[in-house]
C-alpha cells in the first residue's frame, strides 16, 4: 500500500475530556503506595494565568537521575509512557488543556510535564512516540522516540514524520530532509520528502526557474537519479507516474528511465506494474508500465478500487460498471443490486456499498454479508470495526463473518498504532464514560474513566476523576497523579 505523509502532528483529542466536577471516592489501592483520601475539589477555568500542577503522585517514585525537561535515552526503561500530569490552562468550552509527563513500566517518572502532545505511530515493526513541546521563546519543538526509550531523536524545530519504516526531519533552518531508521541516521535528502514506499524516497527541491526531483534508495541512501518535472508519483516495484510537462505524462523507473505515454491526458499513480490511464479522447483503460495495453481505453470513468492490488471499477455507464483484476484480466462478479454505485474499497480485498434497504453490504468475489444499518469502518488489527449511531458491529476479515451489535460507542483513534492493535476506546452512551473493547468483541475495561486509551501492549493513558496516569489491563494503576485546580 502506497503511503504519503503530510503535515504536522495533530494533539491527541482522547485525553481531553474535561475533569468530572463532583468528587467520587479515590481509585482502589494497588499496594504500590498507601492511599490517602482524595481532596473534593472542582476544577473552575477563572484565570488564564494560573497554571494548575499536578500533587504529588500518589502512586510512582522518580528515577534516581532525577525528572528532565527532555526525554534521556537508556537502556532499562523497559516501555515509555505519557500520561496527563498538569493542567496548563481552559480550552473556550470549558475542557482542560494537559501537560504530559513520561514514566516507564516500573511506574518511575522520567520527565517534568512539558509536552503538549503525544501521538503513538508505526514505524516498520515497533512503535515510536512523537512528543510534541511548547517553548514560549522559540516555539514548538518536536521528537521522535522509541517506545522502549533506548532512543531519542530531537527535540528539534521543523517537522518529524514515519513513513514506510523510515523517521524523516526537517528542521526550518534548513531545507533538506535527515532520514533515520530505529534512532540511526542514514543520511540526507535535497528537499522535502514528498513520497516513501516500497523502500523508495521521492522528495522535491523548488528553484527559481523549476522542481527537481531526488529518487533514493531509502537503505543506503543512494541517489539513483535526479529529474525535472512537474510532478512525481510514489513508486511500486520500481515505476512511478511522471507528469513531465503540462498534458504530457510517462513512467519513470528508479534510474531515471523515461518511457513516455503520448496519448494520456492523465494517469494515476502505478500499483504493481499497472496505471489506470484516461486518453486525450476523454476514455479510460488501464496499461502496463511498458505501455502495453491491459484494459480496453472504453468507459466512460474509472477509479483503483483496492489498497493494495490492481483492481479497478470502470463505469460503462451511469448505470453500468464492472470490476477488473488487471493481473488476471478477469470481471469480478457484483451484485445485482449495486447499481453501479461507487465501491468503498477495504481491506483483503473486501468491497462494500449500500443497498435500498439503508444497509451497508461487505462482498468480495466469493459471498456477501448484510450488517444492520448503514456503517463507518475503521481497520483495527485483522478486524473491521463497522460504526453505526447506534453502537458497532465486528467483521473479520480472515473468515468473512459478523457479529451482532454491540451497544457502545467506537472511538476511532488517529494514531496508526492504535488501529494496528486488537483494543480502542469504548464509550457507554448513557454515561459518557469511557473504557477499552478488543477485536474479539470483549470488554477489557469497564467504562468508568474521563478518558482513556491505548498507551501500549496491555496498559492505557486514563484520566479518572481527579486522577491521572496509567493503567494496565486489570484496572491497576501503574502511575496515578492527582490533577488539583481551584474551589
Amino acid at each position: 500500500m502506497i503511503k504519503r505523509i503530510a503535515g504536522m502532528l495533530a494533539i491527541s483529542a482522547v485525553l481531553c475530556a474535561a475533569i468530572a466536577a463532583q468528587p467520587v471516592p479515590a481509585p482502589q489501592d494497588t499496594g504500590s503506595a498507601q492511599e490517602e483520601e482524595p481532596i473534593p475539589a472542582e476544577l473552575v477555568p477563572d484565570t488564564d494565568t494560573v497554571e494548575y500542577k499536578a500533587a504529588e503522585p500518589e502512586i510512582g517514585a522518580v528515577r534516581a537521575i532525577g525528572l528532565k525537561d527532555t526525554l534521556t535515552p537508556a537502556s532499562d526503561y523497559e516501555q515509555i509512557f505519557p500520561y496527563a500530569a498538569a493542567i496548563a490552562g481552559w480550552k473556550q468550552d470549558g475542557t482542560a488543556v494537559y501537560r504530559y509527563a513520561l514514566a516507564d513500566e516500573a511506574g518511575e517518572q522520567i520527565t517534568n510535564p512539558v509536552y503538549t502532545a503525544v501521538k503513538r505511530e508505526i514505524c516498520g515493526k515497533t512503535a515510536v512516540w512523537m512528543l510534541e513541546s511548547d517553548t514560549a521563546e522559540d516555539g514548538v519543538q518536536v521528537s521522535c522516540a522509541a517506545e522502549d526509550g533506548s532512543w531519542v531523536i530531537g527535540p528539534v524545530y521543523g517537522s518529524i514524520t514515519v513513513a514506510d519504516g523510515y523517521i524523516l526531519v526537517q528542521r526550518s533552518d534548513t531545507p533538506d530532509t535527515k532520514v533515520y531508521s530505529n534512532g540511526t541516521l542514514l543520511g540526507t535528502m535535497a528537499g522535502t520528502m514528498v513520497s516513501c514506499s516500497d523502500g523508495i524516497l521521492v522528495s522535491r527541491k523548488t528553484t527559481d526557474q523549476s522542481d527537481i526531483w531526488h529518487i533514493y534508495d531509502a537503505d543506503d541512501m543512494q541517489e539513483l537519479s535526479t529529474l525535472t518535472a512537474y510532478q512525481i508519483g510514489a513508486f511500486s516495484d520500481g515505476y512511478a507516474t511522471m507528469q513531465t510537462a503540462e498534458n504530457q505524462w510517462a513512467i519513470v523507473d528508479t534510474k531515471g528511465v523515461i518511457t513516455p505515454f503520448t496519448d494520456a491526458a492523465w494517469m494515476d499513480e502505478v500499483c504493481n506494474g499497472y496505471v489506470l490511464v484516461k486518453d486525450t479522447e476523454g476514455k479510460f483503460g488501464v496499461a502496463e508500465v511498458s505501455g502495453k495495453e491491459a484494459v480496453a481505453f472504453e468507459y466512460m470513468d474509472g477509479t483503483h478500487c483496492s489498497e493494495d492490488y490492481p483492481l479497478y471499477q470502470l463505469w460503462k455507464s451511469e448505470t453500468e460498471c464492472v470490476v477488473i483484476s488487471a493481473t488476471k484480466g478477469q470481471k469480478l462478479q457484483l451484485p445485482e443490486d449495486l447499481q453501479a454505485q461507487k465501491l468503498l474499497a477495504l481491506p483483503n480485498d473486501y468491497f462494500s456499498y449500500v443497498n435500498a434497504d439503508g444497509c451497508s453490504v461487505i462482498f468480495d468475489d466469493l459471498k456477501s454479508v448484510v450488517l444492520d444499518s448503514e456503517m463507518q469502518f475503521y481497520e483495527q488489527g485483522n478486524t473491521l470495526v463497522c460504526v453505526t449511531e447506534d453502537g458497532y458491529q465486528l467483521f473479520q476479515l480472515e473468515d468473512g463473518t459478523a457479529g451482532k451489535l454491540i451497544s457502545y460507542q467506537y472511538t476511532p483513534s488517529e494514531q496508526n498504532a492504535d488501529r494496528s492493535m486488537g483494543q480502542f476506546t469504548i464509550t457507554n452512551p448513557a454515561t459518557g464514560l469511557q473504557g477499552i473493547g478488543n477485536t474479539r468483541g470483549r470488554m477489557v475495561l469497564r467504562p468508568k474513566y474521563d478518558s482513556i486509551c491505548c498507551a501500549g501492549g496491555s496498559y492505557y493513558m486514563a484520566v479518572q476523576d481527579e486522577w491521572s496516569g496509567i493503567v494496565d489491563s486489570n484496572g491497576r494503576w501503574l502511575v496515578r497523579t492527582r490533577l488539583s485546580g481551584v474551589k
